[in-house]
């Protein structure tokens, strides 16, 4: 799994680096972020602790720790969006379609909206961002803030790559990036998109992503989640 950096952090870092001037700036999640991909099995195994030879017991054999269980991908079940459900949040902010059945992280904070939907193995993912910049950021500043909020969120993955970002004739702005993950013993190619909107004084980041060659064939549903969801601008974030 990976996860970004809490949106205080990137923020900071952003000012200090000197990414926003008095008008700039930016934000994001938390390096237990949202957003989560592929996850090894990290269940661990101790070995038993080897008794102490004395004169009057004998050392037990040292036990060697039992490899760790791992998931092959041919025993997972085909990865597919078979139905959406609506998920309304509690304070009303936002309101939108996820896969039914996917399994919901929420990491929200005071003053930012975490949460990430996983598909049971974590072959695919969705996850939606919504804060208050500290400071007002320029249009001709935001998508290079925007590209280095995703760089840093998502830098460290294996293999990451990421193309320039695009503004579409909304006016959002679009990230590719993929990345090398791991589902079970194979490694396999990350595919997603990062997409961010300015609604009123807030930032949205929705992000969506899924093993290769599943991305292509997904594209379809994450495209009818992102044209479907609604964010309350005027509400407070809790």
């Amino acid at each position: 799994m990976f996860h970004s950096r809490k949106l205080s952090i990137l923020l900071l870092t952003a000012i200090a680096t000197g990414f926003f001037t008095a008008c700039g700036n930016s934000g994001t999640s938390n390096s237990n972020n949202n957003f989560s991909m592929p996850a090894n099995d990290t269940t661990k195994v101790s070995p038993t602790p080897t008794t102490t030879a004395t004169a009057t017991t004998s050392p037990s054999p040292t036990v060697s720790p039992r490899p760790k269980p791992t998931i092959s991908p041919i025993n997972l079940p085909e990865l597919e969006i078979k139905a959406l459900e609506p998920y309304k949040h509690r304070s009303k902010i936002l309101e939108m379609d996820v896969p039914k059945g996917w399994k919901l992280i929420d990491k929200s904070q005071t003053g930012e909206l975490l949460l990430t939907w996983n598909e049971q193995a974590g072959r695919a993912t969705i996850s939606v961002n919504i804060f208050v910049p500290p400071s007002e950021i320029p249009e001709n500043r935001l998508g290079g803030v925007f590209a280095a909020i995703i760089k840093e969120m998502y830098g460290n993955q294996t293999d990451f790559e990421m193309k320039g970002p695009v503004t579409e004739t909304t006016g959002n702005i679009v990230i590719e990036w993929s990345s090398t993950v791991a589902v079970g013993d194979k490694k396999i190619k990350f595919q997603a998109n990062s997409k961010l909107q300015r609604r009123n004084n807030k930032l949205v980041i929705l992000t969506y992503g899924a093993i290769e060659p599943k991305f292509a064939e997904l594209k379809d549903y994450f495209f009818k989640i992102a044209n479907n969801q609604v964010v309350n601008a005027d509400m407070e974030i809790p």
